[in-house]
């Protein structure tokens, strides 16, 4: 079988009519399943926007704006030069255009994704994704998400539909509120980076400890083993991350109009690790009718409602 052509030039399709809305007294989120099967909005009632709201969907799905949230399968962060090894033979996908002979965050925040259920507080959505330039197998991955008083709840799904066996993972990725002081508290065990010969990732103990780990602009920090993240965002929200052990693995971004908490199931750069990935990469090779799961929560502090440092 051919595979077909990836991600094309062309851009999403954002028809208002196309997008979701959920609501309770709380909270309100915006999808736009066309468009990557993106949350394009977060308000709360008493702290405003808690991400990087995305008012325009209708951009080149290699080229993402730093907005919105946006689902991670199969895989997260750098696949370096766009290319693996599994069953004896290299596997070659297309490179992002914008981020030169890599390909990052995998294909399915390229393709429309569609409705499968909704209610006033929940949606969930679904890929069912061909084989093309940008990844040669099947697979179908779902998300759904559900409103509740003080807490958004993702679960996502990932399962090898196809007939040979395929690497897989899957995350989460949000663009919330910039950092009010570049602090990020999280309970994770383990740091891990990146072997520059190899490209391969090494754990390692850090230095100091991982409970309070202060951000530097644009460096990206990967940890493991970790059940909750927690930040202050905007001017002052507190906001809180949980997951359950499907994505033990958690990358954080700090930029100037961004901070990025990522729940994922494996380590950036895992792909460098095949054709037998270390379990504590979290990279799994999913056979034929395999399924992997993983659900996060995301809490906001309704106590702090002075939105004052």
């Amino acid at each position: 079988m051919t595979p077909r052509k990836g991600a094309s030039n062309c851009r999403f399709s954002d028809p208002v009519s196309a997008r979701h809305t959920l609501r309770n007294q709380t909270f309100e989120a915006v999808f736009q399943p066309l468009a990557g099967g993106r949350m394009l909005s977060l308000r709360h009632a008493d702290h405003g926007d808690l991400i990087v709201s995305l008012r325009d969907a209708s951009f080149p799905p290699a080229q993402w704006p730093k907005a919105g949230a946006f689902p991670l399968f199969p895989f997260h962060n750098r696949v370096r030069n766009a290319a693996f090894r599994l069953d004896e033979r290299k596997i070659q996908l297309s490179a992002n255009a914008a981020n030169g002979l890599d390909t990052m965050h995998g294909p399915a925040h390229q393709r429309p994704w569609h409705v499968t259920d909704k209610g006033t507080s929940f949606i969930a959505m679904e890929l069912v994704f061909a084989p093309d330039h940008d990844w040669p197998y099947h697979f179908t991955a779902r998300q759904r998400f559900e409103l509740y008083e003080d807490q958004l709840i993702v679960a996502l799904e990932l399962t090898n539909s196809g007939s040979m066996n395929m690497p897989g993972g899957l995350g989460w990725h949000p663009y919330f509120q910039p950092t009010y002081d570049g602090q990020v508290f999280t309970d994770a065990k383990t740091q891990w980076q990146e072997n520059q010969e190899t490209n391969r990732p090494e754990a390692f103990e850090p230095p100091h400890s991982i409970e309070s780990c202060a951000l530097q602009f644009g460096i990206t920090e990967h940890f493991a083993n970790w059940s909750n993240a927690t930040a202050r965002i905007g001017i002052g929200t507190t906001i809180a991350l949980s997951a359950t052990i499907g994505l033990s693995h958690l990358t954080l971004l700090r930029q100037k109009d961004y901070l990025c908490i990522e729940p994922t199931s494996h380590v950036a750069g895992a792909f460098a690790t095949l054709p037998e990935p270390p379990a504590e990469t979290g990279l799994c090779i999913l056979s034929p009718g395999q399924t992997i799961t993983g659900t996060v929560t995301l809490q906001v502090n309704r106590q702090d409602t002075s939105n004052k440092p």
